[in-house]
Parts: structure tokens; C-alpha cells; sequence
């Protein structure tokens, strides 16, 4: 992550100060951020290489996988994670 947060603030106002290509690394770009129904980060990410499934939801300690963002997006949607901001 390249955002480090330096003094005290709520979760809600780092929530609003964080881009979703915070979370890019040298194998995925951050696409989408979301939070959970706890207020806990979700992000959705794409692959930068070719692979078969190059969508993935990152949220604590799991991943999952998905082969289009429309699924990704959905897995999300039904398991109460909204969106908060969109890179794309």
C-alpha cells in the first residue's frame, strides 16, 4: 500500500483519503474499494498479467478469485460490501 497515514483520524475520513490504486502492486491494479458491513476494506483488483482468472476481491485475510469484474462485483453486492470509490 503507498498511503501511510501519519496522526489520528476516524476510519470513516482515512476511508474517504484512500484510492483504490493505493492497493496496486507490480502483479494487480487496484480497481475498486469497498467495505464490508463491519467498515473493513475491500478491494477489487485486476490482474497486470494474462491469467485465467484475473479478478480478485481482497478483504482481511482472503481472497477469491473471479474471471470477470461483473462477477466480482456481484460476490460484493451479495455479501453486503459497498462500494465506496472506483478507479476506472
Amino acid at each position: 500500500m503507498k498511503y501511510i497515514p501519519i496522526g489520528i483520524t476516524s476510519k470513516r475520513d482515512l476511508a474517504s483519503m484512500m484510492q483504490p490504486s493505493d492497493f496496486s502492486n507490480e502483479l494487480y491494479d487496484g480497481v475498486q474499494l469497498r467495505k464490508d458491513r463491519k467498515e473493513r476494506p475491500v478491494v477489487i483488483m485486476h490482474s497486470r498479467r494474462n491469467t485465467p482468472m484475473e479478478w480478485k476481491v481482497a478483504y482481511g485475510c482472503s481472497t477469491i478469485f473471479f474471471n470477470t469484474l461483473e462477477e466480482a462485483v456481484a460476490y460484493c453486492e451479495k455479501h453486503g460490501m459497498a462500494l465506496l470509490k472506483e478507479d476506472r
